[in-house]
């Protein structure tokens, strides 16, 4: 089998876990249904199973076990640790997706867990671009502490991200392209398989997450892809002294920024607790000023059912505005502040326009999508 088609593999569990998922909703709904439609985040009209963090799980642990290779010692012994790292935050999302009943502050803990389990498996973070900031960081504590805070801050801005049917699951599987990408240049096999396994099992998962959001990926999912894939960047850093420190905060920019910015906003523009949920975040200011106008002004459940996947699209090509050139220049550190940099300006311009009701026209959707 080539490996070509055990990737393929990774696509057709997953699709059939979701599958399953879904067929069996009857029996598990009421404890994995998304049924809460008044809360400020949401944008479906329907209970909705958010489990599909399992088939994105069972893909890409099925693909690993079939990718895993006698002659690679380190990717047979690396994915199971970096599975065994991410069970902590993984059962604390899939147990709110259950019970409803983890709050933030106990996943963000468990994110922290996972990291520094990975971090005594692995190492962690041990330089940042600077030399008196790399002595720093050979001091274990140092080191322990920035990549708890790190791995798990980037791991809990994935989960902020999920808000639209294939934004999460787009987004991650273009980060997972541009590690693998950038891990196939330095010849860093196991970075490079277990990225494209990730990939390979959100594209199995998105099958029915987008455009229809028959299954949404969850707090387990989208808290299991994130620590996946931020410390995959980590390590890549780490593994390999050719990639510069900063494309590790540039393949992950647009889940980190929309979270600290989120944080700033609620904290010092709206003065509330940075944890309130709140329908600001800017997949939603897009979902209600660009996307939803064009069919209808009056209510949510007049809009059609593809409106909300309408929304991901634009997030899709903003993230590669920022990604493209990281993973072009993923050796030059400053290319990839430029990249940060322009992410920055644009998102900060995209959001102030939105926010002040002042859409540019040329970011509506055509008429031919208006209702008749």
């Amino acid at each position: 089998m080539t490996e070509a088609w055990q990737y393929l593999l990774i696509c057709i569990v997953a699709f059939s876990v979701g599958g399953l998922i879904i067929a069996s909703e009857r029996w598990h709904g009421r404890f994995t249904g998304d049924s809460d439609l008044n809360k400020p985040q949401a944008s479906h009209v329907r209970s909705t199973p958010r489990i599909g963090g399992l088939a994105v799980f069972a893909g890409t642990l099925a693909g690993l076990l079939v990718l895993g290779r006698p002659d690679n010692t380190t990717l047979n012994w690396f994915w199971p640790a970096l599975f065994v790292a991410a069970m902590p935050v993984f059962v604390a999302g899939i147990l709110e997706d259950i019970t409803k009943d983890i709050g933030a502050g106990k996943r963000l803990l468990a994110a922290f867990a996972s990291a520094a389990i990975a971090w005594w498996f692995f190492g962690g973070v041990s330089r940042v671009g600077f030399e008196w900031l790399d002595w720093v960081f050979s001091f274990w504590p140092v080191s322990l502490l920035f990549t708890m805070v790190a791995v798990g801050g980037c791991t809990h801005a994935m989960n902020l991200i999920d808000g639209m049917n294939g934004l999460a699951g787009m987004v991650s599987c273009l980060i997972a392209i541009s590690l693998a990408l950038v891990a196939y240049q330095v010849n860093d096999t196991a970075i490079f398989v277990i990225a494209l396994a990730m990939a390979s099992a959100v594209m199995g998962f998105l099958v029915w997450n987008f455009p229809f959001g028959r299954v949404f990926l969850g707090d387990g999912g989208a808290y299991f892809i994130g620590f996946m894939l931020a410390e995959l960047a980590v390590q890549l850093v780490a593994r390999n002294p050719s990639v510069s420190p900063f494309y590790a905060i540039a393949v992950l920019f647009y889940p980190v920024f929309e979270t600290m910015f989120s944080i700033w906003r609620r904290r010092f523009i709206r003065k509330v607790r940075v944890d309130q949920p709140d329908a600001l975040h800017l997949h939603q200011l897009i979902f209600r000023r660009l996307v939803r106008v064009t069919f209808s002004r009056d209510s949510r459940d007049s809009v059609p059912a593809l409106c909300n996947a309408l929304t991901s699209p634009y997030l899709w090509v903003l993230c590669l505005i920022g990604l493209v050139p990281a993973t072009i220049f993923w050796d030059q550190a400053w290319f990839l502040c430029l990249s940060m940099f322009v992410f920055s300006v644009l998102y900060l311009w995209l959001y102030s326009r939105l926010v002040n009701w002042r859409c540019p026209r040329w970011l509506l959707l055509p008429s031919v999508f208006s209702r008749r």
